[in-house]
């Protein structure tokens, strides 16, 4: 039978709709990705169980997300992190408390870039293995400071703040001059090695505790001694991807949450889990204690943000500060109750 032209016509759209209704319930059913920034060590422990144990995708299955795809990343320091950020490469961000004011006010009106959550509170070491160095102002210009980055890491913002205290406020970059940008494994080679440039290390834990074990290495003091306890990390997160994705965003809180849990619950068994992801060959019983100490604490609660805040806006190091941090710099989620 010959086809008059409103057939043929009629025959195509129908053929059009029948491929275009698959390839519409494909583009639906495309893979989300949630892509999750860490750091090197010990207090990233949630985000290393929540990558093992599959967390996220287990909250995402049970909210009904199926095809969610998570990826885990790790980064030296919060710098390289917030750049991801902005270039759209990265979803969650683990951030000190410079990085997260630092990205919260470059993206403000435009990608806006929040905290969704703490992650832990603890202290920081500043170590030296100098015997000559008994205060900071015993650094000489030959000495080296490493960091897990120049300026703008807490260990940075915390030597700004000794200086500041050392030799006044318009001093605060004294100490700058001598600081490197090293991560926080290659510190610790370091400075447990022979002949080196890096006479002190501005570090975290484990890394810390590990070069304390070697006796020519010595805290010079700690970021408590600077400024009282903090949150040491917050998970900064765009508004792009809570408002697009608020069940993956959800399940991810809720995957959080649970490794959290995990830890607090059973500190002997979550040390062995470190140990066996991070591929740290020191002893169960020396990680245990480490998470033991009452001054260590992995929360989900941000903590104290404002005495490093204010420091920063003092000397004008952070622009158009926050009036009320929890409100501006916060997503209502971060003070969600857990446990």
């Amino acid at each position: 039978m010959t086809l008059t032209r409103r057939h043929f016509l009629a025959t195509t759209a129908a053929g059009a709709a029948s491929w275009a209704a698959p390839a519409r319930f494909a583009r639906a059913q495309a893979e989300i990705t949630i892509r999750i920034a860490k750091q090197f060590g010990l207090g990233y422990l949630q985000l290393m169980l929540m990558e093992d144990m599959k967390l996220v995708e287990k909250h995402a299955n049970a909210a009904g997300v199926q095809n969610a795809k998570v990826e885990y990343n790790t980064f030296r320091s919060s710098d390289v992190m917030n750049d991801a950020l902005i270039s759209n490469n990265l979803d969650v961000a683990s951030l000190g408390i410079p990085g997260m004011a630092t990205i919260w006010s470059r993206t403000r009106g435009n990608i806006d870039v929040r905290g969704a959550s703490g992650l832990n509170r603890l202290p920081l070491f500043l170590l030296v293995r100098d015997p000559a160095i008994k205060s900071i102002r015993d650094f000489k210009d030959s000495h080296r400071i490493a960091l897990p980055a120049v300026r703008v890491s807490m260990q940075a913002v915390f030597l700004q703040m000794l200086a500041a205290r050392e030799w006044g406020e318009a001093e605060f970059r004294k100490l700058d001059p001598l600081t490197v940008s090293l991560a926080h494994p290659d510190a610790t080679t370091m400075m447990l090695g022979g002949s080196s440039e890096i006479a002190a290390n501005f570090s975290s834990m484990p890394f810390q505790y590990r070069q304390m074990k070697n006796p020519n290495i010595r805290k010079l003091l700690s970021s408590e001694d600077i400024a009282g306890p903090m949150s040491f990390n917050v998970l900064g997160v765009p508004a792009r991807f809570r408002s697009q994705n608020p069940k993956l965003f959800a399940a991810f809180l809720a995957a959080f949450d649970e490794a959290t849990t995990y830890i607090n619950a059973d500190i002997p068994r979550a040390a062995e889990a470190y140990l066996r992801l991070s591929n740290d060959k020191s002893p169960k019983e020396e990680i245990v204690a480490i998470m033991s100490q009452p001054d260590v604490k992995f929360t989900g609660e941000p903590f104290d943000l404002s005495t490093m805040l204010d420091f920063m806006a003092k000397v004008g190091s952070l622009k158009n500060p926050p009036a009320d941090w929890r409100k501006e710099m916060m997503w209502p989620e971060a003070f969600r109750k857990t446990g």
